[in-house]
């Protein structure tokens, strides 16, 4: 029972930051562009929470001002993709080597044996105290809940509101969405600036809440694990919510399973990637339901 509780917790624990980046990558790929950028992003923002919080910032800024570092990263790519039509791929890759390696060399400058304090987790009355599940669901850091409440609402964007319509509209048909008056580059911006703002705030939940330090790697190829999520939930939300869950529970499973298991801990680090291939692998033979004009 005490393995299934710490696995259960490092699952939700480990799927926050990747939730919160899918939820940006979502956005932007419904709007037709594939962020491969996202990576870098996250670094960023990883770095910008980190070192507002050891500089004396409190939380609330530090998160902030990793998300505004992260929507400035995408207005990089926003100029190089949508207003000067460069390629998304190379604009993106220039930010995933880029961001990073900016991010490590002030870091070994400065501030690389610093950690941030730790976050109290937030408990739920009564439903803390459930059995397995009520501290992996109830009883969680302020990021979780930020992550919950994002995913209901992102949800409810492209479900019942205009503005969803809208981005999906220029994903599939932007040449017939701007007969409507709308503007496919705005909207693409748009769309992409929300995408690092996301990624900004996934980098802090993991530089702030999962690890409490910053250090080189520390995305460890999240970026590319949350476009295969969005890829397998099919561009929907809740598909996208439950991948970012499977991948968290891998992560933790790879985490816990050596202390009661004689399993290579080598083979255990590359099941996550093998599951993401093979789900992959199944989806392609599935009916496509990617945006038209999706750039990649």
């Amino acid at each position: 029972m005490e393995f299934i509780d710490t696995v259960a917790n490092s699952s939700i624990r480990l799927m926050v930051p990747l939730l919160l980046a899918m939820l940006g990558e979502l956005i932007s790929e419904r709007s037709g562009i594939m962020n491969v950028g996202l990576e870098g992003m996250m670094a960023a923002g990883a770095f910008a929470g980190f070192m507002a919080s050891i500089l004396g910032f409190g939380l609330p800024a530090a998160i902030v001002i990793a998300m505004i570092v992260g929507l400035l990263s995408a207005g990089l790519m926003a100029l190089g993709t949508v207003w000067m039509r460069g390629n998304s791929i190379l604009v993106g890759f220039a930010l995933f080597i880029l961001l990073p390696g900016l991010a490590n060399f002030i870091l070994v400058q400065e501030h690389a044996s610093k950690a941030t304090p730790a976050l109290a987790n937030i408990n739920v009355p009564y439903l803390s105290s459930i059995p397995v599940i009520g501290s992996a669901l109830f009883s969680q850091n302020i990021f979780y809940y930020l992550a919950v409440l994002l995913t209901v609402l992102v949800w409810i964007m492209f479900s019942r509101t205009r503005t969803g319509l809208i981005i999906s509209a220029v994903g599939h048909d932007p040449a017939k969405a701007e007969t409507k008056g709308i503007s496919p580059r705005w909207v693409q911006t748009c769309a992409l600036l929300a995408c690092g703002a996301f990624a900004g705030l996934g980098g802090a939940s993991l530089s702030l809440g999962a690890v409490g330090s910053f250090t080189p790697n520390i995305i460890g190829g999240r970026g590319f694990i949350v476009i295969a999520i969005v890829i397998l939930g099919r561009w929907t939300v809740l598909g996208a919510a439950a991948g970012a869950f499977l991948m968290g529970l891998l992560e933790a499973l790879k985490l816990n399973l050596p202390q009661v298991s004689s399993i290579p801990i080598h083979l255990l680090g590359a099941v996550p990637w093998a599951v993401v291939i093979a789900m992959l692998i199944v989806s392609a033979r599935m009916r496509s339901s990617a945006p038209r004009t999706l750039i990649a």
